[in-house]
């Protein structure tokens, strides 16, 4: 709605120049409306450069604790020892989908594992030269997380900022360009109607109006909490997946909306015309690729 807005009055600028206080409004308008824009691109540039490098350097991980671990598994099987195949008993895909506090546990596990057993190990291909290929892939890995854990906490901030952005900006409308609108209705009517049009929206605390959703992995379906979900069209809205990968916008205006949503370790999702239909309680279901 807010784009809306500006389209029309950057379309018809002989009328929104006849009056000063108008212009002036509509220029705090544009600088609003760019702040939430590069708001929100910035976010999502850190974002995807933050879960880039902690995606290959968890496949990575998982690549090189899988192999290894085969090549033990082996051993132990000739070897017959039982406690040893279970130390390693670990597949790439086992491995990646372990919770994020698991993974390193786990693969240390296998990596103590191994170096115990390295001197009888060079026949199934393991030396100390492979052996230090997985220390560094644990602590590749390891020191990607630092960085992942601190964007969640970012993604508060992301919230709170948006959030204040859009209701500064909800005022700005409401407040001062709504209100003077009436300066030109005698001679530009039609420019009165059609931001009227734009500006309609049900008064949120009367509508039955809502969505729910749910925000999961596509890989596994594995729920996702603490993506952010954020929502532009007529009104705003922005909101964060809970521990089940749950959230709801009740109440919310009924009207397309662009859907943005982001999860740290997983590639952002944009739909562009969401419908959000009046009076029902709508669905919005996301599957995040990594």
């Amino acid at each position: 709605m807010y784009q809306s807005v500006q389209l029309l009055c950057s379309n018809n600028p002989t009328i929104t120049s006849s009056n000063a206080a108008f212009t002036e409004g509509l220029n705090e308008l544009n600088a609003k409306i760019s702040d939430i824009l590069n708001f929100v691109s910035t976010d999502i540039k850190h974002t995807s450069g933050i879960t880039n490098d902690k995606t290959v350097t968890k496949h990575n991980l998982c690549t090189v604790a899988s192999e290894i671990a085969g090549f033990v598994f082996a051993y132990a099987n000739v070897v017959k020892n039982e406690v040893l195949k279970q130390e390693v008993n670990y597949t790439y895909n086992e491995i990646r989908r372990l919770r994020e506090d698991l993974i390193i546990p786990t693969v240390k596990i296998i990596f103590n594992a191994t170096q115990a057993n390295l001197a009888s190990l060079g026949s199934y291909g393991i030396d100390a030269i492979k052996l230090q290929e997985f220390a560094d892939a644990i602590s590749a890995y390891t020191n990607a997380l630092p960085s992942t854990k601190m964007t969640k906490s970012e993604k508060s901030s992301v919230v709170i900022s948006l959030n204040n952005l859009f209701k500064e900006t909800d005022e700005l409308l409401k407040n001062r360009l709504d209100k003077l609108l009436a300066l030109f209705t005698k001679a530009h009517p039609e420019f009165v109607n059609a931001y009227k049009s734009i500006r309609h929206v049900d008064a949120p605390t009367k509508t039955t109006t809502q969505i729910k959703g749910n925000i999961s992995s596509a890989k596994d379906g594995t729920v996702i909490e603490g993506a952010n979900i954020i929502l532009t069209g007529k009104t705003n809205y922005s909101a964060i997946s809970d521990t089940e990968g749950n959230f709801n916008f009740k109440p919310i205006s009924y009207g397309k909306y662009q859907v943005n949503v982001q999860a740290t370790g997983y590639q952002s999702h944009t739909e562009l015309n969401y419908l959000v239909k009046r009076g029902v309680v709508n669905k919005l279901v996301v599957a995040l690729k990594e």
